[in-house]
Parts: C-alpha cells; sequence; structure tokens
C-alpha cells in the first residue's frame, strides 16, 4: 500500500517507503491504535531534534566512507530543507507514516533518490528515538534550570522590597509566629534556586550520545565513530553500552522529570500560600486584575485561577511523571512497544514545567502586599514563644519557661474572653 509523500513532488510516493519496517496491508484500527500520537509528538515537537541526529548521523557516515561526501553534502542539503520547511509550519508527520523518522527518509527519497535510502545505514528506529529525544530532553532541563534561576532572581528583588512588611508565619493553617512578607517569599527563591544543581545533575546523567547503539545490539561488520556524531550533537561523551542505551530509554525521561519536580511542586507549594492569603478573610496579598479571572454570574468576583490551575498542576506533573515511571517498571531490557507510551507524558510534563515556571516570572515582580491587613493581623498570640526565650535568657529552665508562657497566654485569653461576656451581659 502506498502513502503520500510529506510534501506534494513531481514525483509519486515509492510504495517501499509506506514503513520503516517494510510491512503494509495493517488493519486500520490497528495501525490507528499502535501509531497512537506518535505523529503528531514527532510533527510539533521532535522533528528538529531527529533532523539534528540525521546531520550527526550522515556526517559520521561519510567521514566513515559508507557515504561519498557528495552524498553527505546531499543529505545535509536536505535535512536542511526539512528544517527550513518545518519551520515554516509546511513540512507535516501524516499518521500513516507513523512517525518523524519515516517523513524524513520518505521526503529525502523522493527528492534525491537513492542516497535517502542510505541514511537508515547504521541505525535503528530504537536508537533514532532514543537519540532525539535524549536531545529534546536536554533542552528541556536546562529550559527548566534557565527559568528557574530567573523566577529566583526576580523572587529575591521582590522579597527584598518587602522585608520590612511585618507578616504572620503559619503552620498547620494556624498562626504561629511572626515573620515577613520578605522572608515567606524569599524561602521561595531560595527554594527556585536550589533547582539548579538538582537539573544540572540530571543533565549531566542524560548527556551521552545513545545513536549507533541500533536496536540495543550495536552493528556488527560497521566501525560506526560513535564519538563524532556524539561531539556534531554537542554530548559530552559516549553511552558505550549498547544494551544500556535501551535500557535507559524511560529511565532517563523519568530522571529528568524527577528533577524538574523540585521547582514545580515549589510553584504549587507557591500556589496554595497564594489562595489563602489573597481571600478576603486575609487579603495580606494581591496581585494586578490582569492576573485575576471573573465570573459569570457573580459581578464583583476576582478569582485567582491561575493559582488554583497551577495548585492542581503541580500534582499532574506528577502524575506524568509516575506514569513513565510505573510504564518501565517490570521490563526487560531490551525495547518493548510499551516505552513509545513514555512520549507524550513525557513532552507533556515538560511543557507544563516551562508555562508554570514562565507564569511565575511574569506574576511575582507584580506581587502587592496589603500592608494594613498584614499589620493588623500581627496579634499577641504570634508572640507568645518569643515570650518563652525571654524567660530562657533570664535564666528558666527551657520546659518552664514554656509552661509559664503557656499559662500566662491563655489566662490573659480567658480573662479578655471573660471581659467580652460581661460586656455583652451588660450591653444586651
Amino acid at each position: 500500500r502506498s502513502h503520500p509523500p510529506v510534501l506534494v513532488t513531481a514525483r509519486p510516493p515509492l510504495a517501499s517507503m509506506a514503513k520503516l519496517w517494510g510491512g503494509g496491508g495493517l488493519h486500520p484500527l490497528v495501525e490507528a491504535y499502535t501509531v497512537g500520537e506518535d505523529f503528531r509528538i514527532d510533527g510539533e515537537f521532535m522533528l528538529p531534534y531527529d533532523i539534528k541526529a540525521s546531520k550527526a548521523h550522515a556526517a559520521m557516515l561519510a567521514k566513515i566512507g559508507v557515504l561519498t561526501a557528495q552524498e553527505g553534502e546531499t543529505l545535509e542539503k536536505a535535512l536542511s530543507e526539512i528544517d527550513e520547511l518545518w519551520r515554516a509550519g509546511k513540512f507535516k508527520v501524516e499518521p500513516s507514516q507513523e512517525d518523524g523518522h519515516t517523513a524524513i527518509e520518505q521526503y529525502i527519497t523522493e527528492k534525491y533518490g537513492e542516497v535517502g535510502k542510505k541514511i537508515h545505514t547504521g541505525r535503528s528506529r530504537n536508537d533514532q528515538s532514543l537519540t532525539m529525544i535524549r536531545l529534546y530532553a536536554l533542552d528541556q532541563i536546562r529550559e527548566v534550570e534557565k527559568l528557574s534561576e530567573q523566577l529566583a532572581a526576580v523572587a529575591e528583588a521582590r522579597a527584598k522590597s518587602l522585608d520590612s512588611i511585618p507578616m504572620p508565619g503559619y503552620t498547620h493553617m494556624q498562626r504561629a509566629m511572626p515573620t515577613t512578607v520578605g522572608r515567606w517569599l524569599s524561602a521561595f527563591a531560595s527554594g527556585w534556586r536550589d533547582a539548579g544543581p538538582m537539573l544540572q545533575a540530571a543533565a549531566k546523567v542524560l548527556d551521552q550520545n545513545p545513536l549507533g547503539s541500533a536496536a540495543g545490539f550495536g552493528i556488527n561488520g560497521l566501525d560506526l565513530d560513535r564519538a563524532f556524531s556524539a561531539e556534531k550533537m554537542g554530548f559530552s561523551r559516549v553511552q558505550e553500552n549498547p544494551m544500556y542505551c535501551g535500557l535507559s530509554r524511560g529511565m532517563f525521561e523519568n530522571i529528568a522529570l524527577q528533577a524538574m519536580s523540585f521547582p514545580i511542586v515549589l510553584c504549587s507549594r507557591f500556589a496554595a500560600d497564594m489562595m489563602m492569603f489573597t481571600q478576603q478573610e486575609a487579603a495580606f496579598l494581591k496581585l494586578p486584575d490582569e492576573f485575576t479571572t471573573g465570573s459569570s454570574i457573580m459581578p464583583q468576583k476576582k478569582n485567582y485561577d491561575l493559582f488554583e490551575i497551577m495548585r492542581a498542576n503541580g500534582k499532574v506533573f506528577g502524575s506524568m511523571q509516575v506514569q513513565i515511571q510505573e510504564t518501565i517498571i517490570g521490563l526487560g531490557s531490551g525495547y518493548h512497544r510499551d516505552l513509545q507510551c513514555t512520549k507524550k507524558a513525557f513532552v507533556e510534563a515538560c511543557g507544563l514545567a516551562t508555562s508554570t515556571i514562565r507564569l511565575l516570572i511574569e506574576a511575582v515582580p507584580k506581587l502587592e502586599a496589603r500592608e494594613a491587613n498584614l499589620r493588623g493581623a500581627m496579634t499577641e498570640d504570634l508572640y507568645v514563644t518569643d515570650e518563652v526565650y525571654k524567660l530562657v535568657a533570664a535564666g528558666l529552665p527551657f520546659r518552664e519557661a514554656y509552661a509559664s508562657a503557656k499559662a500566662d497566654f491563655f489566662k490573659r485569653v480567658a480573662e479578655k474572653e471573660a471581659q467580652g461576656d460581661a460586656k455583652r451581659a451588660k450591653t444586651g
């Protein structure tokens, strides 16, 4: 069965290029079920990384003499064409092609002939997928690291400007001890700053070239220069054991998301605080109206929906990481088609991470403190622990100081309540 080419050309499509594995005549339900959304994910996200890897592979094949210099140049030109077409929105991966690998090879073969049939020499779709996902993952880790640093910087700057404004601190969702708005915000800034080393550690693990591992067993009879292709793609080293290359599929994506989860969990917890501190009962903090939504029935409403969504997205992100982890648990070594199901979760999780942090980079500098409300909330109960340590400083053992301050505080509370009751009885 023949399939239409990615781009309309003067030449008819080649029936033999319908599937890279040479098959045809699949039941349409089987084809739709097994392809899933792979064609869309490759077409939207992965194609430039597949092109980058293919350029490196073609250059390596020319270096070791599998391709002539002219063939290497032709493939470089063809791959650059595909990249330009993709960036212009004119190169599409069709469901019938299954993935971007097929779309690329089919385009080159349709337009440039026999040289297109040589580009797959020395590799499999397994290591093609591994390599493009690896390159994508490294870009995403580094982007999240950069964004986390930016978010930490804007949070630190805003915290400095709010450091003199007092604020109740909370434990168990109950008022606890005094702090400041600046100290509260800088706590999150410190966390986002600490995301850097974790993301760098993940990138160090992922920064190894799996291309040339083929289906997980390497290529016998062909002396591939994997160090050369690694250098061309910007990897720091080669992932030497070809079976480990295959084993790392899904494992490395899981590592990447585990590292990204640190700043994203912080974002979710920040969102939870913002929901509490912006509600009318506290009204400690606010953002400009451009960050709030309204109600279709209640005209007065200003809703901080972004923080509700962000709070939930912390859990959604975690579920995607767990989805990948659960998919690979129990798989034996070697390739399993189950691994295809990790790609969508990984791409969506990366998108969720970057969009969440970008939103906070915009919102945090515009955070406003309602100083009058905050100062009015600095009630006596917040300072009881300070009373304990005044007694400790005067020489009283801590446990005795604790009991004394506690007894004094609740005595004052009871006296005030009694006075209030008496006043209400008198006026009533």
